[in-house]
């Protein structure tokens, strides 16, 4: 086993009456590093500008590990950011740790100090309520070593932005996934935001793509995996039917693997 630190990220509604929520936990071993929130809370219970604070941290951690090699990303880095967040997002003070790596140490604290108690499921999800839910079961599950998540990546196919809601990179084919929910009011919409997706995919296939990272580019390529992750209708009538039978047809056509929420929890071992 590795002494490591970790530092608690909390969010701070009202810091004159001192309550906080822990929303985050960040580890390292001096060498490598990783980082979850729970984006369920964050999406749900915090300030916009938590959110996208708490992405870009992310985010920061994702271009250490992968794509910026000589980020200046250290303890020190850390602890002045602790030093400086003292209004709605607070570090704690770094803390001892064992384990045999950051991601064991993180799946290890992160149930025990930061996850909160999910009330029952909305009976009727739209794409950003599964997209909430998607950030969620990734922040709970230790992705294997090599394996890091990019939410809402930018990624070009020539001058066309393909609008995808996760990147999961690993040592072999990068993983391209996008939410879809089914159970929502106007059909139409939802139809054409479909099949604009699915001309994004088309043109991946023919001609692979580029993620956009600041200033780095990565290509993906032609046979990337490509996944919909999707709240399938249950309140049945024969347009929606009609919608989802027609998406599932485009989706096999181009090599799109259709999974529910479930079915991506137990693919990428979380606890749902």
């Amino acid at each position: 086993m590795s002494v490591m630190t970790y530092w608690i990220i909390r969010y701070v509604p009202d810091a004159f009456r001192e309550e906080f929520q822990n929303i985050g936990l960040v580890c390292t071993d001096g060498q490598d590093w990783a980082v979850t929130f729970d984006w369920w809370y964050v999406d749900r219970r915090t300030h916009r500008d938590v959110a996208e604070w708490a992405a870009w941290f992310q985010d920061q951690i994702a271009q250490r590990r992968t794509l910026v090699t000589d980020h200046e990303f250290n303890r020190a880095w850390i602890e002045g950011i602790r030093e400086r967040q003292a209004n709605s997002i607070q570090l704690t003070a770094g803390r001892p740790a064992s384990a045999d790596s950051v991601q064991a140490a993180v799946a290890l604290l992160f149930p025990r100090l930061v996850e909160h108690q999910r009330p029952m499921r909305e009976r009727r999800r739209t794409r950003s309520s599964l997209r909430s839910e998607m950030h969620w079961l990734y922040s709970t599950s230790p992705l294997q070593e090599g394996h890091d998540v990019f939410f809402s990546p930018s990624i070009r196919m020539g001058s066309t932005h393909g609008e995808f809601d996760a990147l999961q990179t690993n040592e072999s084919l990068p993983i391209l996934r996008a939410v879809w929910a089914f159970d929502m009011m106007g059909l139409e919409a939802i139809q054409q935001s479909i099949q604009a997706w699915n001309y994004s995919v088309a043109r991946m296939r023919r001609d692979g793509a580029t993620l956009v990272r600041g200033s780095s580019t990565v290509p993906l390529s032609p046979d990337s995996v490509v996944t919909a992750v999707i709240d399938p209708p249950r309140h049945e009538s024969a347009r929606r039917t009609e919608v989802y039978e027609s998406a599932l047809e485009a989706w096999e056509r181009e090599r799109v693997e259709v999974l529910t929420l479930d079915q991506l929890a137990e693919r990428i071992g979380a606890d749902y």
